[in-house]
């Protein structure tokens, strides 16, 4: 009787402690992401939206601000649902003006070859690394191909996310959260590539006055 008592109540302990260090594992990498964060706040000199702890858990937190004379917003959002969620870093640059102008810039892949099999038009921009490497639709396409210059390519090349122009802002996104540091501080060339992305869509906004 003792032995058929105990299975279960081992069973239910060992489920508890697996719960527990789940849970303190969630805490720490909160805590991780929280810290990177205030210290990438103090960096790009953008306001931390503040968080209180609960049971040692930080929700993810934004950051806002301007650089540049630009509105930004660091963030972070998920994709699917249970076993297929997908945790994504982002930021997101509101240029002051932007003419209608709109582009996406992404990885050549599977992607990219569905997108050209259903029509899409890619352009290229000259330079036979960044072309072979990237995909890129605009609407704008004799513009966006003189206006992403060989410094902004350079920017953008080591980065692997998406970047896109689309409904008035500038986002730039990639799988992971801010609780990678390396992330944290490539951000931070990031955020100055989404500025110079902003300008180019002010230069084409001015040009269609």
């Amino acid at each position: 009787m003792n032995e058929q008592i105990s299975i279960p109540v081992l069973i239910f302990g060992g489920f508890l402690i697996l719960m527990v260090i789940i849970a303190r594992l969630a805490a720490k990498y909160s805590r991780k992401a929280h810290n990177n964060l205030c210290e990438l706040s103090q960096r790009l000199n953008l306001k931390m939206q503040e968080v209180k702890p609960v049971l040692g858990y930080y929700q993810q937190a934004d950051l806002n601000g301007e650089i540049r004379g630009k509105q930004v917003r660091l963030y972070i959002y998920t994709t699917g649902t249970s076993k297929s969620k997908t945790t994504w870093a982002a930021i997101l640059v509101v240029p002051r003006e932007h003419g209608g102008l709109t582009f996406s810039i992404t990885r050549q892949g599977f992607g990219s070859r569905v997108k050209a099999l259903f029509g899409a038009e890619e352009i290229k921009v000259g330079d036979e690394k960044f072309d072979r490497e990237w995909f890129i639709e605009t609407n704008a396409p004799d513009f966006l191909a003189a206006g992403l210059l060989l410094e902004l390519q350079q920017k953008i090349q080591p980065h692997h996310g998406n970047w896109k122009l689309k409904d008035g802002s500038i986002i730039y996104s990639e799988q992971g959260s801010f609780a990678d540091r390396e992330r944290c501080t490539r951000f931070i060339a990031i955020a100055d590539a989404a500025c110079d992305l902003a300008d180019v869509a002010e230069v084409y906004a001015k040009q269609k006055q």
